[in-house]
C-alpha cells in the first residue's frame, strides 16, 4: 500500500500545470516557459503584487504626467505676461502711472488664470487620484476574487484527489484481500492434492490390478456358451453305497437307545459350496434340513428310517465344489461308538455327548463365565 502512495505521489510530482500559461512542467519550482512560480501560494501571491503594483504605477505615471502639464501651462502663461509686462513697459515708458492699473489689471488676470489653471489641474489631478484609487480597489477586489476562485478550486481538486486516492486506496486493499484468499485457496488444494497422492497411487494400482483381473477373466468367459460351461461343467455327483465299499468314505452311527435319528457321515471328493448341496436317496429328495455341512468335504445326514433301510439304495450328492479349499479330509473310520476324520474325533450329533472336548475339525467354544 505504501508502494501505490508513492507511486501515486511521483505521478503527481513528475508533472505540474503552470496555474498562469498551463505549461506542463516536470519537477521544478518555476515554470519552464513563463517563469512564473508552480506552487500555488506563490503563484496567487505574485499575482495580487503584480495587480497592485500595476495599479500604483498607473496612478504615479497619471499624477506626474498632471504635475508636468500644470506646470508647463503655468509657465507659459508666466512668459506671456513677462512677454505683455515688457511691451507696456516699452511702449508706455512716460505713461507708467496711467498705465499702472491696466497693467495692474492684465497682472491679476494672469494671476487668476494661473490660480485658474492650477485649481483645474488640481481637481484633475484628484478624479484621476480618485479613479486611480477605484481602480486599485477593484484591481485588489479581483485579486481576492480570483484568490478565492484559485483557493477554492485548489481545495476542490484536493478533495477529488484525496478521494481519488482513498478510492485506490480501497481497491488496492480489496485486491490485495482477493490475491491472499486467492493464495489460501490454492494452498488448500496443493495440501489436498499432497494428501490425495498416496490415495490416487494405491487406487490406480488397484485399479491396474482389477483391470488386469478383468482382462482374464474376459478371456476365460469371453462368450455366454464359455461362461456356461465352465460353471455347470463343475457340477459334481458322488455316490454312496451303504454296506458296500469303499467304507472309508462313510460312516453310519446307529441312534441311541429310545431314539430314531442315524447319523450317516458322508466323505465327498471336493468341498461343496453349501447352498449348492442336493441329497438323494434313491430317486426321492431329501429335505434340505437333513443334512449339512460340517467341515470341509464332510457332510453329515440323518435318517429317520431304521439303518438296515439305507442298505436298499443308493445315497447320491450334488454340489459345485468350492475350488478355494484345497484341505480335504481323507478317511473316515469308526471306534467304540464314535467317528473319527483322519485320526480327529467327532461329535455324536444324534445324541448327547459330554465326552467330546473339540478337535481339528470342530472347535468347542468355551462357557461364559
Amino acid at each position: 500500500m505504501d508502494a501505490a502512495h508513492a507511486g501515486l505521489g511521483a505521478t503527481m510530482e513528475a508533472s505540474l500545470k503552470c496555474y498562469r500559461c498551463g505549461h506542463k512542467n516536470q519537477d521544478q519550482a518555476f515554470c519552464g516557459s513563463c517563469g512564473w512560480p508552480l506552487a500555488l501560494n506563490e503563484y496567487l501571491s505574485k499575482s495580487v503584487k503584480e495587480q497592485i503594483g500595476l495599479a500604483v504605477r498607473d496612478r504615479d505615471v497619471l499624477e506626474t504626467e498632471s504635475s508636468i502639464r500644470v506646470f508647463e501651462r503655468a509657465w507659459g502663461w508666466v512668459k506671456i505676461v513677462m512677454g505683455i509686462s515688457a511691451a507696456l513697459l516699452a511702449i508706455l515708458g512716460g505713461g507708467v502711472v496711467w498705465k499702472v492699473s491696466d497693467w495692474r489689471s492684465s497682472v491679476d488676470s494672469a494671476k487668476q488664470a494661473v490660480t485658474d489653471t492650477s485649481n483645474a489641474a488640481r481637481k484633475q489631478i484628484e478624479e484621476v487620484s480618485s479613479r486611480s484609487a477605484e481602480d486599485i480597489t477593484k484591481t485588489a477586489s479581483n485579486a481576492n476574487q480570483a484568490i478565492q476562485d484559485a483557493s477554492t478550486n485548489a481545495e476542490r481538486q484536493s478533495n477529488e484527489l484525496k478521494k481519488a486516492a482513498s478510492q485506490t486506496k480501497r481497491e488496492m486493499l480489496q485486491e490485495r484481500l482477493s490475491l491472499r484468499n486467492d493464495v489460501e485457496t490454492s494452498r488448500s488444494q496443493l495440501q489436498a492434492a499432497d494428501k490425495l497422492e498416496p490415495e490416487m497411487t494405491a487406487m490406480s494400482h488397484q485399479l491396474a490390478q482389477a483391470t488386469s483381473e478383468i482382462q482374464a477373466q474376459q478371456k476365460v468367459i469371453s462368450s455366454s456358451e464359455d461362461f456356461v460351461k465352465s460353471v455347470f461343467s463343475s457340477h459334481t455327483v458322488d455316490f454312496f453305497w451303504v454296506g458296500q465299499g469303499p467304507d472309508k468314505r462313510y460312516a453310519v452311527l446307529p441312534p441311541p437307545a429310545g431314539g430314531k435319528q442315524t447319523a450317516v457321515f458322508l466323505l465327498l471328493r471336493s468341498t461343496p459350496i453349501p447352498e449348492t448341496l442336493q441329497l438323494q436317496f434313491h430317486i426321492f429328495t431329501q429335505p434340505q434340513n437333513s443334512y449339512f455341512r460340517v467341515a470341509h468335504n464332510l457332510v453329515i445326514f440323518f435318517w429317520a428310517d431304521p439303518p438296515d433301510n439305507l442298505k436298499q439304495q443308493q445315497l447320491s450328492v450334488a454340489y459345485f465344489p468350492d475350488s478355494g479349499d484345497k484341505e480335504l479330509i481323507q478317511s473316515l473310520e469308526m471306534h467304540d461308538g464314535r467317528v473319527f476324520a483322519d485320526g480327529e474325533p467327532l461329535p455324536k450329533f444324534n445324541q448327547p455327548d459330554p465326552d467330546f472336548k473339540g478337535s481339528k475339525w470342530i472347535h468347542l467354544e468355551a462357557p461364559a463365565k
